[in-house]
């Protein structure tokens, strides 16, 4: 465990979660179909696109493993666990510092490994947060008789204080009602009467606390500190009936020498009319250690004043399941109320036309690679470089289609079209389900009593920005080094036994790769028996990545074989399927050559961005547990191979035994026989394509199938002439 422990680096998962969310954009226009009708109509292969969703495993499996996210209670399953509705501020205000942490600790270990590094160069990660949304506080405690006390501190969000705004002070003089920004301006100058020790007095004394905010990051974030309470600490504010667009779209914030803020927002009248609206508040006229701070030398380096605007970036928001909780405090006290907190969260995030025209190059990208191997063709352009091998293309009957339906030339014209495009859009996201929004309105309101603000992010920007030429998207190369491969077992020290001496060998574009992986169980299903006598599931079971085995299918020999020992602690090593035995995952006695998850899918990456083309049997579990999106054109699923339409799947072990008329996993799986036999029935199949037989094999591979119910070792005469 503490071997583990030691080498998970939250920042390294989260790289890594990126580049999965980019690999999923970058293919999501372009999905095989499941049957081979060159008669189907269009409708039908925009409706059996294979789209699929992937849930970020890895990294959820080595923040899990973080004692401190343990003990913050951010782990579902431990005792105290944060109340869901309160979690993702909580989630990502540790995040931020353990982030902010680790990428120090990492710029220190290269300032100590490289002696004439340049500082520069050093400090390239280091306080990386902290420059992007680190936010200074100056504290002053005010004593009626002792002598004043001043403290600095940082923080990455800022917390909205409501307390003295929710009732009749706080609100603004035209109108009346206390808006967002007023908000916002006190709980970036806050001032609080309290009862504090006194050292000088030796006594307790009122005193006044005062908490400014010395500058402004370019990411404004805000904990809203309200989803899942009562209406009585501040979520009435947001959810008043006359609040239509409670949350602005612009704001601006401007911090004074004295440390006094301002605070405008933009609204909008009722007769569509924008206006900007400020509030400021001064500070005291005489306060002995607001001014000693403000003299000292550190905080002369703030640059006061200072001005920024901000606009609306992305909100996230927790939707109650059970409205009848949230409207309650309408006619009982709420203070005596514990709401109920059942719900989910949903996010708002703003799309600009760059990022949308970046996406789209990338998948357009994808979509003419994809073309070009399936034709062979060999083209030198930007992002087609290299051709498949002959074997690819004669494997590759398989029906590529545009999910969104659109036709190829269209999203051409669209992606020109966004060039000079002026306008943003909004994006919800649901859980798996992703939608447009028509108007910032629904982002901006919150009086439907069933949604309630979690995170607020504002990005600095010129309210009048210049529009300029969207530039020219680079395609990005391999990212991974060849020397990945060289990874150090766990438990002896020893490197892997790799067939390849020379790592510039590694199979690239275009070759045939066969890989196959065992995994073991590390969440067990939990479930309920119901009144009525049903089962209802209540955690899905979860499996993690034990064994990976690849194959060159030029050479034959074995590129990786290696055991991965899990973030996690194993339920069940799943030996009759699997082969896994838990001395094979033992850290420091097993024989084999043990590696991290993290390790494991470089390597698998490496292949990946080297343009193999895996061969395998469910490559879709095996990429979903390694947590990976391979692009659709890098795959030969032998499972979809051997498949007729709306008919069962066939077993590996069934169509070895029919295919190629032998016997297979007797006892246990061993994923080294198993690539082989997928890479094996890969080449009978290419060969009956060849000839033109394949479809009437298949048709004969089924019927036998049914007449044996798929069982083996069913003896039968006609088995040799069916086959």
């Amino acid at each position: 465990v503490e071997q583990r422990e030691m080498s998970v680096s939250i920042t390294a998962e989260l790289g890594l979660l990126f580049h999965l969310i980019e690999s999923l954009s970058a293919n999501g226009m372009i999905q095989p179909t499941r049957f081979d009708d060159d008669d189907a109509e269009d409708g039908d292969l925009r409706r059996r696109g294979q789209v699929k969703a992937f849930a970020p495993s890895n990294f959820l499996a080595a923040f899990a493993l973080l004692p401190e996210a343990t003990n913050l209670a951010l782990v579902d399953g431990v005792a105290g666990s944060a109340e869901i509705a309160r979690r993702p501020e909580a989630f990502y205000r540790f995040l931020m510092q353990y982030i902010e942490r680790e990428l120090g600790q990492i710029s220190s270990r290269e300032a100590s490994t490289e002696e004439d590094a340049p500082d520069k160069n050093v400090n390239q990660g280091s306080h990386l947060i902290d420059r992007m949304q680190g936010i200074g506080f100056l504290s002053i405690i005010e004593y009626a008789k002792g002598k004043p006390k001043a403290s600095t501190s940082r923080a990455f969000t800022v917390d909205l204080a409501y307390d003295q705004r929710s009732g009749g002070a706080g609100r603004h003089e035209t109108d009346g009602v206390v808006r967002f920004g007023e908000i916002l301006r006190f709980s970036l100058c806050r001032e609080a009467p309290l009862r504090a020790w006194c050292d000088e007095t030796r006594s307790y004394e009122a005193v006044v606390q005062r908490k400014i905010a010395t500058n402004l990051p370019s990411l404004l974030s805000l904990s809203c500190c309200c989803a899942g309470r009562n209406r009585s600490h501040g979520l009435e504010l947001w959810q008043r009936e006359d609040a239509r667009n409670f949350l602005p779209e612009f704001v601006k914030i401007r911090i004074e020498a004295d440390g006094s803020i301002t605070v405008e927002e933009l609204v909008t009248n009722d007769d569509g009319t924008e206006r900007w609206m400020t509030f400021e508040q001064k500070l005291p006229t005489r306060s002995d250690a607001l001014f000693e701070a403000l003299e000292n030398e550190e905080l002369q380096r703030r640059n006061l004043p200072i001005e920024k605007s901000y606009r609306l970036d992305s909100v996230v928001s927790f939707v109650r399941a059970n409205l009848e909780a949230a409207t309650s405090s309408a006619s009982v006290d709420a203070s005596s109320l514990r709401p109920s907190c059942e719900g989910h969260h949903v996010v708002h995030v703003r799309v600009t036309p760059d990022l949308e025209g970046e996406a789209l190059a990338r998948q357009l990208r994808q979509i003419e690679r994809c073309l070009l191997e399936k034709g062979g063709r060999q083209d030198n352009g930007p992002g087609k470089d290299g051709d498949a091998s002959s074997d690819a293309v004669l494997a590759d009957n398989r029906r590529f289609t545009l999910t969104s339906g659109v036709p190829l030339e269209e999203r051409r014209c669209h992606l020109t079209e966004k060039e000079g495009a002026n306008s943003d859009k909004w994006l919800l996201l649901n859980g798996f389900v992703v939608t447009k929004v028509n108007s910032s309105n629904d982002v901006r309101s919150f009086n439907a009593k069933f949604k309630e603000p979690s995170i607020v992010l504002f990005r600095e920007v010129n309210i009048e920005p210049s529009i300029s030429e969207a530039s020219e998207v680079v395609p990005r190369e391999t990212l991974v080094p060849v020397n990945v491969m060289e990874t150090t077992s766990i438990s002896n020290g020893l490197g892997p036994k790799l067939a390849i001496s020379d790592l510039t060998n590694l199979p690239g574009r275009g070759d045939l790769v066969a890989i196959d992986a065992e995994f073991v169980c590390v969440q067990a299903e939990e479930s309920l028996i119901t009144s009525s006598g049903s089962k209802e599931i209540t955690s899905e079971p979860r499996n993690a990545l034990a064994r990976l085995s690849v194959i060159d299918c030029r050479t034959d020999d074995v590129v990786v074989d290696d055991y991965i020992l899990p973030w996690e602690p194993v339920v069940d090593c799943l030996t009759r399927f699997s082969g896994i035995r838990r001395s094979d995952l033992d850290a420091v006695g097993s024989p084999h050559h043990l590696v991290t998850p993290r390790e494991a899918y470089l390597k698998v990456r490496l292949l990946m961005e080297r343009g193999c083309i895996f061969i395998g049997h469910g490559l879709s579990q095996d990429f979903r547990v390694i947590n990976i999106c391979v692009p659709p054109n890098q795959i030969i699923d032998t499972a979809e191979l051997f498949h007729q339409p709306n008919q069962r799947y066939i077993s590996l072990r069934y169509l070895t035994n029919y295919v190629l008329g032998r016997d297979m996993q007797q006892e246990v799986h061993d994923s080294i026989e198993d690539a082989r036999a997928a890479h094996e029935l890969y080449i009978k199949a290419m060969g009956l394509k060849g000839e033109g037989k394949f479809d009437d094999y298949l048709m004969r591979l089924y019927g036998y199938g049914h007449r044996t119910q798929f069982k083996l070792g069913v003896a039968n005469e006609k088995f040799e002439e069916d086959r």
